[in-house]
């Protein structure tokens, strides 16, 4: 059951139990769903498809979809894009949500043959290998669900404490900067294991890339702690200035007026934000890795340094270097459609 992201209502909980016959074939498939679903609220089509293979069931898309129709949905765009979701949860309401997101990698343009010769001649990786980094992807596009990844940065990240206060469209739970190391990370591991050459140039500026857009991470952090300090210091001052200004006022005018001044100037020191400006203008580009969605609400600083962000590796003797072809447009591919439910080895 397909979803807008703007709709307020979700689809509610149903009892599968009333439509389907406990002696059909299909009543083991659909509580083996229900039961993946009591574990994690939100699926990737090829996990669930895996879990139940792992169970004992292998079943097809046509089968897949009418055992999820009777217990989850997708949204049709967003951070859960054609992620199934358990009936009567919404994500969007649930900061604990953000693990589940999607996270998509885009194999560059110069690595793009590797791909289409797998798809030529039907080569399959195992989902598991996929989300353990193991291999690189023979798809173009690839969506993956960040609780799955096996990489020690990315669940320490996706598990530390929201500091968003609603779903974003464009980035769920997590602040643009935050996911765009999480993309920069993706992109790193899938280098980091092609298995031909030719992935050197990019590999380097990638990673180039992923410890600058840490280091910004943590420079913003720090800045956003040390404001938050200094507000409270400034409360405790204020909190003394104020009775030390009422007994002063006892006994003369001016001490008054001079600890009202103080106060002020101590309020005049908070009002710049230097985490608001250095998050909007010194975000690190991304690597193409993102779905258009996301691209649709990103500002205008954050594009800029996306397409100029290679710059500096740019032509060697008159040539383009791998690195400069990176980020140039380039076709939108499948995205998960339910008809491939075996592009991978289960």
């Amino acid at each position: 059951m397909r979803v807008d992201l703007t709709s307020k209502q979700i689809p509610r909980t149903v009892n599968w139990k009333d439509y389907v016959p406990q002696d059909s074939d299909q009543w083991g498939c659909q509580v083996a769903v229900s039961e993946l679903f009591d574990e994690r609220p939100i699926w990737p089509k090829q996990s669930l498809t895996k879990h139940l293979f792992d169970k004992g069931f292998k079943v097809g898309a046509y089968m897949l979809r009418r055992l999820l129709f009777r217990t989850a949905y997708y949204f049709s765009s967003g951070p859960y894009l054609r992620f199934w979701i358990r009936k009567g949860y919404d994500p969007r309401e649930d900061p604990e949500s953000r693990i589940y997101q999607r996270i998509d990698f885009r194999v560059p343009p110069p690595l793009r043959s590797y791909c289409d010769a797998a798809a030529s001649n039907g080569s399959k990786h195992r989902w598991d290998d996929i989300c353990a980094f193991r291999v690189f992807p023979y798809k173009c596009q690839t969506s993956l669900q960040l609780f799955e990844l096996a990489d020690v940065y990315i669940q320490e990240e996706i598990r530390k404490p929201s500091k968003q206060t609603t779903c974003s469209c464009a980035t769920g739970w997590f602040p643009v900067n935050v996911l765009n190391s999480l993309r920069l990370c993706v992109a790193v591991r899938f280098l980091s294991v092609y298995p031909k050459a030719g992935a050197e140039n990019l590999l380097k500026s990638v990673s180039e890339r992923f410890e600058k857009s840490k280091r910004m991470h943590k420079q913003t952090t720090n800045l956003r702690n040390n404001d938050e300090g200094q507000w409270q210091v400034n409360q405790g001052n204020e909190d003394q200035e104020e009775p030390n200004a009422a007994a002063a006022a006892a006994d003369d005018n001016d001490g008054k007026v001079e600890d009202e001044e103080e106060i002020e100037d101590n309020n005049d020191e908070e009002e710049p934000d230097e985490y608001d400006a250095l998050h909007l203008a010194g975000e690190d580009g991304d690597f193409s890795l993102q779905t258009d969605s996301y691209m649709e609400n990103l500002p205008n600083s954050y594009l800029q340094e996306l397409f100029g962000s290679f710059s500096s590796a740019g032509a060697i003797g008159g040539k383009v270097s791998d690195a400069d072809t990176m980020d140039e447009e380039y076709d939108i591919y499948d995205q998960d459609s339910d008809d491939n439910s075996d592009e991978y080895v289960y």
